[in-house]
C-alpha cells in the first residue's frame, strides 16, 4: 500500500509538470511577447519623449509660447517679464527692418532722393513692404500665445502617448516605431537647417550691402554696429519663431497620420474590438479638431506672409516689378526666395497625398490617412465576413459617415486642389511667356 501511493504521488507530480510544460509554455510564451512587446514600446517612447518632445516644449518656452516653469501659469511675475521682453524684441526688430530699408524678399534697397544726395529712402509703398507683413508677423505670434497658452497645453505629448500605444500591434514592429521617430527627427532637422540658412543669407545681404538706418545716417560705429547686431539677432528671433510653430504643426501632423494607420491595422487584424476601435477613433477626431481650428489658423497667418514673399519676390527676379526693376538679384537673393517657396509649401505637402514613387504607402499624408479610416468599414466586411453581420454594418455605417481630412484656411485640402493650383501656375508662366514678359 505504500509503494503504490508513492507511485501514485509520483505519478501525479510528473502529471503535474508535464502539463507545466507542455500546457502553460505556450501562455507563458505569449505573456512574455507581450512584456517584451510592451517594454519596447516603452522604451522608444521614453526615447521619443527625452529626444524630441522634451527639446520641442523647452523651445516653445524659449518662444514664449509656455511658462518658463512648469506649473508658474500664465501670469508668473518673472514669465510676464520675459514674454514682455519678447515683444519688444518683435517690435524693435519690426522698426530696425525699416530703417535699414530691409525687405524679407529682396533684400537691403536703397533709392537716392533726387532733392538730397546724402539721403537714402525705401524702395516701394511703407505699408505693403513693412508695416502689413509686420503686423501679419505680429498677428501670428500672439494667435500662437492664445492658443498654446490658453489651450491645452499637452496636446502634443497626449497625442505622442496615443500614437506609440496604438503601435503595440503584431503589424507594427519596433523597426516602425524607430522609422517614426525619425521621420519626426526629419521635420526638427529640416526647420533648423532653413533657420540656418537663412541666416546665412540674411548675413551674405548685409556683408554685401552699405546699410545705413533712417534718422541715424550720420551716427558713429559704436551706435550703428550694435544696431546691425540687434537687426542680425531679430531677424532670427522672427526666423526661429516661425519656423519652430510650423515645425510643431507638421509633427503633429505626422503623429495623427501614424496614429491612423495603427488604428486601421489593428482593427484589420482584430486586434481591437469594433466598439474599442470607435472609441479610440472619437479621441483622434479630437486631436484632428485641435490641429484643424487651433492651430491651422497659425500656419495660415504664416502661410499668407510667406506666399506673399515668394510671390513678391518670383515677380522682382522676372524683371516685372513696376518701380524696382534695374537691380539685379544676387546668389543671397535666390536662395532668400527660394526659403519662402519651400517654407510656404511644407503645412501643404505634410497634409495632401504625396506621390506613390517616393516612399509608396509610408508616404501617404493626412489627407490620405483619414480617407482610408473611411474605407476601413469596407475592407473589414471584404475580410472578415466570419464576423457579425450587424457589427460589420455598424462599423460600415460609422466609418463611411466621417468627415475627417486636414485642413488649411477651412478647406479640406487634398490633392485635386494642389493639382488645380499647379495648373493655374503652369497657364500663367505660359501666357506671360507668350507675351514676352519673361524674357
Amino acid at each position: 500500500m505504500a509503494s503504490t501511493a508513492v507511485d501514485c504521488v509520483k505519478a501525479a507530480q510528473y502529471s503535474f509538470l508535464d502539463t507545466m510544460e507542455h500546457g502553460l509554455r505556450p501562455q507563458t510564451d505569449e505573456i512574455t511577447d507581450q512584456l517584451s512587446s510592451s517594454l519596447a514600446v516603452s522604451s522608444v517612447l521614453r526615447s521619443c519623449k527625452s529626444k524630441i518632445l522634451q527639446p520641442y516644449l523647452r523651445l516653445l518656452a524659449l518662444m514664449g509660447l509656455r511658462p518658463l516653469a512648469p506649473g508658474a501659469g500664465w501670469r508668473g511675475p518673472l514669465d510676464c517679464l520675459y514674454l514682455g521682453a519678447l515683444l519688444v524684441l518683435l517690435c524693435v526688430g519690426y522698426l530696425l527692418q525699416y530703417m535699414a530699408c530691409f525687405r524679407r524678399d529682396r533684400g537691403f534697397y536703397f533709392l537716392d532722393n533726387e532733392d538730397d544726395q546724402h539721403e537714402r529712402v525705401c524702395y516701394g509703398s511703407v505699408m505693403f513692404s513693412y508695416i502689413l507683413p509686420s503686423c501679419l508677423h505680429c498677428a501670428g505670434y500672439v494667435y500662437a500665445l492664445r492658443v498654446f497658452r490658453q489651450h491645452e497645453t499637452e496636446q502634443l505629448q497626449n497625442l505622442m502617448e496615443r500614437v506609440f500605444l496604438s503601435s503595440s500591434s503584431p503589424a507594427s514592429s519596433l523597426a516602425v516605431q524607430r522609422q517614426l521617430v525619425r521621420m519626426l527627427w526629419l521635420f526638427v532637422g529640416l526647420s533648423v537647417l532653413w533657420t540656418l540658412v537663412s541666416l546665412v543669407a540674411d548675413n551674405v545681404l548685409m556683408a554685401d550691402s552699405d546699410i545705413e538706418f533712417c534718422w541715424l545716417e550720420s551716427s558713429p560705429a559704436s551706435v550703428t554696429v550694435p544696431l546691425k547686431i540687434l537687426l542680425t539677432l531679430s531677424t532670427l528671433w522672427h526666423d526661429v519663431l516661425q519656423a519652430t510653430i510650423i515645425a510643431g504643426y507638421c509633427l503633429q501632423a505626422q503623429l495623427l497620420i501614424s496614429h491612423a494607420r495603427f488604428l486601421n491595422a489593428k482593427l484589420l487584424e482584430l486586434s481591437v474590438s469594433p466598439a474599442e476601435w470607435m472609441r479610440e477613433l472619437a479621441e483622434f477626431r479630437k486631436l484632428l479638431d485641435y490641429l484643424n481650428e487651433d492651430f491651422a489658423p497659425i500656419v495660415c497667418i504664416f502661410t499668407i506672409l510667406n506666399m506673399s514673399c515668394a510671390a513678391s519676390g518670383i515677380i522682382w527676379l522676372l524683371q516685372l516689378d513696376v518701380v524696382d526693376n534695374g537691380n539685379m538679384p544676387s546668389s543671397s537673393n535666390l536662395a532668400n526666395i527660394l526659403l519662402w517657396i519651400i517654407i510656404s509649401a511644407v503645412p501643404f505637402i505634410q497634409i495632401v497625398p504625396s506621390s506613390k514613387w517616393l516612399r509608396g504607402r509610408q508616404a501617404a499624408r493626412l489627407s490620405n490617412a483619414c480617407r482610408s479610416v473611411r474605407e476601413v468599414g469596407h475592407e473589414m466586411r471584404g475580410k472578415h465576413l466570419q464576423m457579425c453581420e450587424q457589427d460589420l454594418d455598424r462599423l460600415l455605417l460609422f466609418s463611411s459617415s466621417l468627415r475627417l481630412s486636414g485642413q488649411l484656411f477651412h478647406l479640406a485640402i487634398t490633392d485635386r486642389y494642389v493639382y488645380a493650383t499647379l495648373g493655374a501656375a503652369a497657364v500663367v508662366v505660359l501666357v506671360l511667356g507668350e507675351c514676352h514678359m519673361l524674357v
